[in-house]
């Protein structure tokens, strides 16, 4: 408890999913958190829940990440509220499955302009917000995917937006590192999260999801919790040495599946 007192942290996609585990791990470290999404609706429900469990230091507003209208809205209003900003959690996200000859290219735009090119306008306005208000110091997360990483089958358009969060995020952190600032830039590569997301992509198709599971070397599929964990390591102290790296939360997946079939 209380890694992260006193720092104000901002998450995107906070409203379910890894997004709402980030929000509710980083309150319960004692940040001040506020937390976006462009559900209005489901954001306002999870609001009332953590008013409840966590009292005042939540704060949540509109966000569409796509818009750089929108970001510079939400970094107005956290320089005016707040007045500084120690956190940011790029984590909303959008996937689109299908094989390259169904998608569109209006598609395969629309995940880049969601995934990357909300990544790099929440992160440049951190930047910018930090270096002015917090003598240039910060830890921004940014949410890619094991996709991002190896690629996956019938998600081009995804796997190419998550790999780009993930060199995103190592040439800004080596830019502000040329530069002897403090901010740190860092990744996290989730593998298979059971998240709203996934299980709207999967269905409940208990067979698949054993076939899942069997593919995890640690033998289970991960929670939002497990990628809060790692969220809530980079943004603290703990992690003031790192930046740059990308850690990968995915139970073992990726390297059993680079590796040959892992079966229990």
């Amino acid at each position: 408890m209380g890694k992260l007192k006193n720092k104000v942290i901002l998450v995107t996609g906070a409203s379910r999913g890894i997004g709402k585990g980030c929000v509710n791990k980083l309150l319960s470290e004692e940040a001040s958190v506020i937390a976006t999404d462009r559900d209005e609706a489901l954001l306002e429900e999870s609001h009332r829940e953590w008013v409840v469990k966590f009292g005042k230091r939540i704060r949540i507003q509109f966000l569409d990440i796509a818009s750089e209208t929108d970001w510079i809205e939400v970094m107005s209003d956290i320089e005016a509220n707040e007045g500084l900003l120690h956190g940011l959690v790029n984590n909303a996200g959008i996937v689109n499955l299908k094989p390259l000859e169904e998608m569109s290219l209006e598609e395969f735009k629309e995940t880049q302009d969601v995934n990357l090119t909300g990544t790099f306008i929440g992160t440049k306005l951190a930047v910018d917000i930090m270096r002015r208000k917090n003598n240039a110091k910060g830890s921004i997360v940014n949410i890619s995917s094991i996709s991002g990483q190896t690629g996956t089958l019938n998600c081009g358009a995804y796997s190419a937006s998550k790999g780009g969060v993930r060199m995103l995020s190592k040439a800004i952190a080596l830019e502000v590192g040329a530069k002897r600032e403090f901010i740190r830039i860092n990744s996290v590569h989730p593998g298979v999260i059971m998240t709203p997301m996934q299980t709207e992509r999967a269905g409940n198709d208990e067979e698949l999801w054993e076939g899942i599971r069997k593919s995890i070397p640690l033998g289970r599929l991960g929670k939002p919790e497990d990628v809060a964990n790692a969220v809530t390591y980079l943004l603290s102290d703990l992690s003031d040495f790192m930046t740059g790296a990308e850690l990968t939360v995915d139970g073992g997946m990726r390297i059993a599946l680079s590796g040959g079939q892992y079966n229990d």
